[in-house]
């Protein structure tokens, strides 16, 4: 029997075993807590070592199944490259890497909170619960060395110039298209007043609450609070509670106010687009923003 095969056939009938005592079909469980599941052996020959950087094409899902983000929508090339040292927490799909070969896809099943907190540096976002899990299929595409590391990074930085200048064009055209008087602010921010409010102006420090709708420049919604039925509470001026352009907005408004920004890349999610994959990378973004409510602290 061919080798390759008998590795496949060996593989099924170890993870079957486990069907009946795992709470995820399929899935086998790590000693630290790792869910993996095999779904297709690559041409691989050899496993990362440390030093290596592995190209990864990654689908993140929620516990049901839905896709929420994936590294084709976060850039052209549709992969990541991840530098292979060490797990950034306990549990964690880097664990299983170690594992695998080139071409190899592997289904992980990883701590929601841990995944944000100790990986993407980040807060959970709102769709998200508190203590739920998130499914990563993940395909190691390739392994790299440095040279070859530094050749993609070359790629990759002229990708970059381009979709910068791309971005720009998309901008003009909206402008020359709407015919909209918005005031432009030093950053490259641009605003229109929608409504004027009646208490302070809101300041570094101060507790607000917001609601807000988010807009791509060719006018597809993609994120609102009303659609959550609560406002976005935040402390102004504290690091990492919000995009950058935010903090500049909010700072024009005063309680009860609502105005509308165009807010560029670079003051918004960037060159990596969001988190979620909801916004890709180089994207202007348009924002109807009313300042709710103000706390002085």
């Amino acid at each position: 029997m061919n080798i390759k095969y008998l590795y496949i056939l060996l593989v099924t009938v170890l993870a079957s075993s486990c069907w009946n005592t795992s709470p995820y079909k399929g899935y086998t469980q790590t000693d630290s807590g790792l869910y993996y599941k095999l779904q297709m052996i690559g041409d691989g020959k050899c496993k990362p070592a440390p030093g290596d950087y592995l190209q990864l094409i990654i689908t993140y899902k929620t516990e049901r199944d839905s896709v929420f983000f994936d590294t084709h929508s976060s850039n052209q090339t549709g992969k990541v490259i991840l530098p292979f040292n060490h797990s950034s927490f306990k549990g964690s799909f880097e664990e299983g890497l170690i594992t695998m070969n080139a071409g190899d896809s592997v289904s992980f099943i990883v701590s929601a909170d841990s995944l944000f907190e100790k990986f993407f540096k980040m807060k959970l976002p709102m769709f998200l619960k508190p203590g739920s899990l998130i499914k990563m299929d993940v395909k190691l595409h390739r392994i790299l060395n440095k040279q070859e590391y530094a050749k993609e990074l070359e790629c990759y930085e002229q990708i970059v110039e381009d979709l910068d200048i791309d971005e720009q064009l998309k901008l003009h055209m909206f402008l020359d298209t709407n015919q909209v008087q918005f005031s432009r602010l030093n950053n490259g921010i641009l605003y229109i007043p929608i409504k004027q409010g009646a208490g302070d102006v809101a300041a570094r420090g101060n507790l607000i609450k917001i609601n807000y709708t988010g807009y791509f420049l060719d006018g597809k919604k993609f994120e609102s609070t009303y659609e959550h039925g609560q406002p976005l509470e935040f402390t102004l001026g504290e690091q990492g509670q919000v995009i950058e352009g935010f903090e500049t907005a909010i700072s024009l408004l005063n309680e009860g106010a609502k105005a509308k920004f165009i807010i560029p890349s670079q003051l918004a999610f960037g060159k990596t687009g969001s988190s979620t994959g909801i916004v890709p990378p180089y994207s202007t973004l348009i924002y109807e923003i009313e300042l709710v409510n103000l706390i002085k602290n």
